[in-house]
């Protein structure tokens, strides 16, 4: 199926130009370290950046061992074209000693959920390195946002939530909302909008679909577990709620490839923080996987195992590991294809959504991750701490989605709900969140 993309308020398909995904250098290569490089995103993210800027930036891939990335190398051939540094995120003197005189570091290490651990973030701050995380996790971004006085101080950008979702599906929100409000001038440069022009929004839904484990491995598996044993929190009409984990399903239609899924509710960080910047007074975020018992599964262990045993990660990643085989075994089935739809309803009734499908998550996320850092690396991110959805993190959002989409199967944005829909339908009755 050929890619489709549509960025602006009029139909308009955009065609990927390659000067956006290859850049050429006119001096020295400038440095890059990925922490956790080893590991599914790392790997990925570094592969994306060899693969489209081999000619402008060094990549640098970070482990505890040089056995990790000999096997995650024999996976990812192209990663021969990286240096690998031995490294441990728990030693901040360690992550000093690698990223000091580097260009940017990209924290990839995870899981975030339940983390207290900052020194890849302080390390960046005493060392005045640019910083991009992954992060998935409300609480341990929040205290990511906390540093941001001490980056403005530095003169370094620093972004969280900077992977796919959260990450590309924030920005896609974002677009979709500056151009109802009119924040854009013509030349999509932003602007203050003039008193009265555009409409603001009432409620935003993000919505997330993945194969199996999407081909993440176990840390998705973590991930998820740990999310099983958090309230969900959601915001209607400016007011916050909280609901019981993978609750109030719903039916998204993800388009050709992968139709229609139940999604259910998960805490994640992009609820509060298009809550809080980009101000929309309405927001949910839901996650639903293949095959359809996994769901069922998830459901089971929210209710079932004891907060206290789903907020342990060290319960919880042995749990994560006795799953891993079984989840590897269907991914093999099933495939790797993951799906984001951002819908945002609007004063007077009005609709505008976005989709996005890719057949792989782990180059998708590798691509999403790799268009936050050349953003960065290109100076497009202002000094701070920023959620991908503040203006100041993406001068250029255009420019960033056009790579993120980069081999998706469909990427539409700023479309009518309706014209997403294969038929317009939903189960269960009327959806309030």
């Amino acid at each position: 199926m050929q890619a489709t993309h549509s960025l602006a308020s009029r139909p308009l398909r955009v065609q990927r130009r390659s000067v956006l995904c290859r850049c050429e250098s006119n001096g020295a290569k400038k440095k890059v370290v990925v922490l956790g490089g080893t590991g599914r995103v790392g790997s990925a993210t570094a592969v994306s950046l060899i693969d489209n800027f081999s000619q402008q930036y060094e990549i640098t891939v970070a482990s505890r061992s040089q056995e990790s990335f000999d096997k995650i190398c024999e996976l990812r051939p192209g990663l021969k074209n990286a240096r690998f540094a031995p490294c441990d995120i728990t030693n901040k003197e360690s992550i000093k000693a690698l990223i000091a005189g580097t260009d940017l570091v990209l924290h990839t290490a995870g899981p975030f959920q339940h983390s207290k651990n900052f020194n890849v973030i302080e390390a960046a701050l005493e060392t005045k390195t640019p910083y991009i995380d992954v992060c998935d996790d409300t609480h341990y971004s929040q205290g990511i946002k906390g540093y941001h006085d001490q980056a403005v101080a530095a003169g370094i950008p620093a972004l969280t939530t900077a992977g796919i979702y959260p990450g590309t599906s924030n920005v896609m929100a974002a677009h979709i909302v500056s151009i109802s409000r009119g924040e854009y001038d013509e030349n999509w440069n932003y602007k203050q909008p003039a008193a009265g022009e555009g409409i603001e929004p009432t409620m935003l839904r993000y919505s997330y679909y993945t194969a199996g484990s999407g081909g993440a491995g176990p840390t998705i598996l973590e991930t998820s577990f740990l999310l099983a044993g958090e309230q969900c929190t959601v915001y209607k009409e400016g007011q916050a709620y909280q609901l019981p984990p993978i609750s109030n399903r719903r039916e998204v239609d993800f388009g050709p490839g992968i139709g229609r899924k139940g999604v259910y509710l998960y805490n994640l960080p992009e609820v509060m923080s298009a809550f809080k910047y980009i101000k929309v007074p309405g927001v949910s975020a839901r996650f639903g996987t293949d095959p359809f018992i996994w769901n069922w599964a998830m459901w089971l262990v929210a209710r079932l195992c004891p907060p206290q045993f789903l907020q342990d990660r060290s319960q919880v990643r042995w749990l994560a590991r006795l799953s891993d085989p079984w989840v590897r075994i269907v991914d093999k089935i099933i495939g790797e294809a993951v799906g984001m739809r951002v819908e945002v309803d609007f004063e007077g009734g009005k609709n505008a959504s976005g989709i996005y499908v890719h057949k792989k998550l782990p180059e998708a996320m590798g691509n999403s991750v790799a268009a936050f850092a050349h953003a960065v690396l290109s100076g497009q991110s202002q000094p701070g701490v920023w959620y991908p959805e503040e203006k100041e993190a993406l001068a250029d959002r255009r420019a960033f989605l056009q790579y993120a989409a980069k081999g998706c199967t469909r990427f539409d944005l700023n479309r009518p709900a309706w014209a997403l829909e294969s038929d317009v339908k939903q189960l269960g009755g009327l959806i309030y969140w």
